[in-house]
Formats: structure tokens, sequence, C-alpha cells
């Protein structure tokens, strides 16, 4: 039987989405076909559809959420976009991804809970038609990855007692908004972009409640975590699960970080442990992102190095595992006193046994959207980035925001 092709309707056209999105997603002509492209800029929407072989390009939104020969939607727009826009595909009966994180408000996925409801998709299923209603899909392309699906979780659930971890991502320059070029004047400033900045002000209301408690900091936090933090913190989740804790939230603009508390299984002593979580930007044109966890004899990292915003995929981009373990043999040093290599003074220590494990950054993309596929025709494996999944993200950085009310309200803190 063959693939049913799904027809994509994709919401914005960056720098980002021309170096990622579109040239994996135009390789997977089995699975999808490019119909419709929005964005505000016509120029950009006009050379994304000659560059990709799409089909339609619109600078009206609505062109692309109501149009009949679109299947699914891809909200890949900035998250004060993601509610608006996601609810008025549900409703129109269409599948929907959105990027993590989905969104940061408990009232706002509510919405979106009672769109899937009232959305009626009908599509076509070998040669019949069946109604159901429209499903959410959760874009983070890091938990696709091959080597961390089959290799970093197959280890981690190898490790034993985890002693230590530590999650970072500190890359630059990236285009957040314009606070992090006032953090830093040694900091490109960034690019145009699609941010509502009253719009996403708007939705942070919702979340904390009084504009008085919007300071510059908390903003430019939440920024961070909707473009590039919740991917770090979503495949945290995945990895170590959902912590029980955490404390000493601290921003110092542009630079965020947070300690998290968890608990080993009981069948591995069931004794505490922490992550450090640290995350920022600077100047530094790198991605120094990771999540290394510390067992007694083994440290597991899952690294990833992936394009920043106008860079293109290529073989320098990839998620990578790395494994470090004591080997069983012995090595010997040799003290050197006064050049001479006396037989006596010879240290043994253990040899490290390392292993590497690379995937492209195109591979994890292409996983991505092969689950999504599975995910909306059915007879594929359970997702795993659906909207409940998005929940536990949510969970995670009310817990956050909860911490930082406790702190910001009992010490002065750069919090406050």
């Amino acid at each position: 039987m063959p693939t049913l092709v799904l027809r994509l309707g994709i919401l914005g056209a960056t720098n980002a989405v021309q170096a990622t999105y579109l040239p994996v997603l135009r390789s997977l002509k089995t699975h999808y076909s490019l119909t419709a492209i929005y964005d505000p800029n016509p120029e950009i929407a006009n050379q994304c559809q000659a560059r990709f072989g799409i089909t339609h390009s619109t600078t009206v939104v609505e062109d692309v959420l109501l149009h009949k020969e679109v299947d699914v939607i891809l909200n890949l727009l900035p998250m004060e976009y993601h509610e608006q826009y996601t609810v008025t595909a549900l409703e129109a009966g269409k599948d929907i991804m959105v990027e993590v994180p989905l969104t940061m408000s408990i009232s706002s996925l509510r919405r979106m809970r009672e769109a899937i409801k009232k959305g009626k998709a009908t599509r076509s299923l070998t040669g019949t038609s069946e109604t159901d209603s429209p499903k959410v899909f959760v874009g983070c392309a890091r938990r696709y990855a091959p080597c961390f699906t089959e290799v970093f979780k197959k280890e981690l659930a190898a490790l034993g007692r985890v002693y230590y971890a530590r999650c970072r991502n500190i890359a630059g320059p990236m285009n957040i908004d314009n606070s992090v070029a006032r953090a830093s004047k040694d900091i490109t400033p960034p690019m145009k972009s699609n941010n509502n900045p009253e719009q996403f002000r708007a939705l942070l209301e919702d979340v904390f409640g009084l504009e008085e408690d919007l300071t510059p900091d908390r903003v430019a936090f939440c920024r961070y975590l909707g473009m590039i933090g919740c991917h770090d913190l979503s495949v945290m989740r995945e990895s170590l699960g959902f912590p029980d804790a955490v404390s000493n939230v601290a921003i110092t603009e542009p630079f965020y970080s947070a300690i998290f508390h968890y608990m080993n299984s009981a069948e591995n002593d069931g004794c505490p442990f922490t992550l450090l979580y640290e995350a920022g930007v600077d100047a530094v044109p790198r991605c120094d992102a990771h999540l290394t966890i510390y067992g007694a004899h083994k440290t597991l990292s899952l690294e990833y190095d992936f394009p920043r915003p106008g860079e293109k995929i290529s073989t320098g981009t990839y998620v990578r595992v790395v494994v470090e373990e004591v080997d069983g043999s012995m090595e010997t040093d040799h003290v050197n006193r006064n050049q001479i290599n006396e037989t006596e003074n010879a240290v043994p220590r253990p040899r490290i046994k390392r292993t590497e494990t690379v995937s492209t950054c195109d591979e994890a993309y292409e996983r991505e959207f092969l689950a999504l596929h599975s995910y909306l025709v059915g007879g594929g494996p359970a997702a795993k980035t659906t909207a409940d999944d998005a929940f536990m993200d949510l969970r995670l950085l009310l817990m956050i925001f909860d911490h930082y009310n406790r702190q910001c309200g009992t010490i002065r803190t750069p919090l406050g």
C-alpha cells in the first residue's frame, strides 16, 4: 500500500525554517507535499515558494490555516502565536505541529484542548472517510535523534545510580529579542524577526498575573525559554524524568541557571542527586550544548550542535553521544625525577574507554517528521511529543516560575 502523502501548510519562513525544516521536508516526498507557506514579508514568501517548490505562498495567515488542500499545519512562528493559530487550525479540523514549548500558560493549554474537542478532521484513509479529532504534535528534534533514542537512553538505563547531572546550552549570537542586545554591547544585535513584543507580554500577563510582575529579566528569560531553552529542558525531562524540586534560579541577563533536585529509583539506592541547568547567549559563534550524567564508573554525554539562525544543515551539525567508562586494564605513568624514570616510581591508573555515536542534524529532523507522519496517519508507534507530553513541559516551567516568585518575595537577588 502506498504511503499517504500529507499536504503541509507552513507558518513562518525564517532563516531557521529555510535552513532546516524545508530542505528535510522536501526530501520526504513520499510522506509530505509542500502545499502552502505564509510569511508577512511577500518577498520571503515568494522566494521560499520558488526555492522549495511550494505550491502556494501568501502574506495572509488565514490563507494557510483554512486552505482546503492543507492537511497539516506547521506552526513555526514565535510562541506568542502558538495558541491563536493552533486554535484556529484545530477548529478547522487540521492537525498541527508546534515547536516546543506549546505554551507557558495553563489557561492557554485549556483553550487548545477545547479546540481539539471541537475540531473534527475528515481525511481519506485507504479509500474511506474517517472522522476524528485533530491531533497536536510538539516539535523537539533533539529527542528524535537516532543516537539519543538508540544509544543514550539505553546506556542511561544501564548506568545504575546517578550521582550528578548537568544540562547546558550556551550559544551565540542568537535571535531572541532586543533585550539580549541591551544586555551586552558586545553581542551582535538580533536580526529582524516575527516576534510581537506586545502579544508576548499579553501571554506573560496570563502566566504571571500583574503587569508590574513582568520585569525585563523575567521577560527576557521567558523569551529565551520560548525559543531554545525548552528544547534542553524537554530532553532533560525525557532522560531523567520530572524533577522533585527546583532551587537557586538565577538570571543575569542574558545568562540563566537553576538547580533541579532528583531522587534515584529504589533499585538504584534511592539517593538524591542534583542537576545544574545553565544557559545563555554571548557573541561567540558556537553551540556549547549538552546533557551530561555522571554515574560511579561511567559518564554519559548527549552533545548537540544545531545550526544557528541562517546556517545550513551540514556535516558539521550533529547530535553526539559520548560514553566514558573505566576500562578493566591498567596503564602505568612514570614519575620523572631528574630526567630518570625509575620503575619504583611507576603509578598504575585505570584506562578510560571512550566511545562516540553521532547522528547528523538532518537525521534528527527526518526522524521527527517521520514520527509526525506515523502519529497522524496511524499504524506506527505512539508519539512521545504530544499535547499531553507538552503539559509536562508546562508543569516544569511553572515549577521554575513558582520558585522564582518565592525567591523574589523573600530575598533580593538578581531575579528581583
